[in-house]
């Protein structure tokens, strides 16, 4: 099977036809989770194979967010003044043996309300950069990807200011994601 994925990625690079993709159709997330918001998608397209099955994606449209064991897609591209990603796409790593995907990913959030030369605390932490690990398990079949597990690492990082110096601090956490959801990603061209 890894030997067809590669053949299709390189036959489809060298006819300059569509990058390969997988897809998952959604919702975008609402501020109450009960509700469903407007149908979304988000869209990992292959940018190049890397070697030793590992291959560049970018993510589009939206990423996946896990809030009270629901499921919603939030656009990459906002206004939202929580969300400091608000680029057109983000960078990717995957790993694809054949059966198994697994997919990282990163995000950067920051604290707007905090104005340089100010104490902060832990508490008013400055910079969330997130990252995700998804896997996938493969089905031939279907010719999709189911999401079987995922994972939240963040590194909150900010500074404290006083006298005699300025101290900076750092916590790493590590959440796994509880699926309560079906989540499958379709093969697209």
């Amino acid at each position: 099977m890894k030997a067809i994925f590669i053949s299709l990625l390189f036959c489809l690079m060298i006819s300059n036809a569509n990058a390969l993709s997988i897809i998952y159709n959604g919702f975008k997330c609402t501020e109450d989770s009960a509700i469903l918001g407007e149908p979304a998608q988000s869209k990992f397209i292959v940018v190049s194979y890397s070697g030793n099955d590992y291959y560049n994606l970018v993510l589009v449209g939206g990423y996946l967010v896990f809030s009270d064991g629901k499921i919603c897609l939030k656009s990459i591209e906002t206004s939202d003044p929580e969300n400091n990603v608000g680029l057109p796409n983000i960078e990717a790593v995957a790993y694809f043996n054949g059966t198994v995907l697994v997919i990282s990913y990163g995000l950067s959030y920051e604290n707007k309300g905090y104005v340089p030369g100010n104490p902060i605390s832990r508490n008013d932490v400055s910079f969330f950069p997130s990252s995700y690990n998804l896997i996938f398990d493969y089905s031939s079949t279907t010719q999709s990807f189911k999401l079987v597990s995922a994972t939240e690492h963040n590194n909150v990082q900010g500074q404290q200011v006083g006298l005699p110096v300025s101290q900076y601090f750092s916590s790493i956490q590590i959440r796994p994601i509880f699926l309560a959801e079906e989540i499958q990603y379709l093969i697209s061209e």
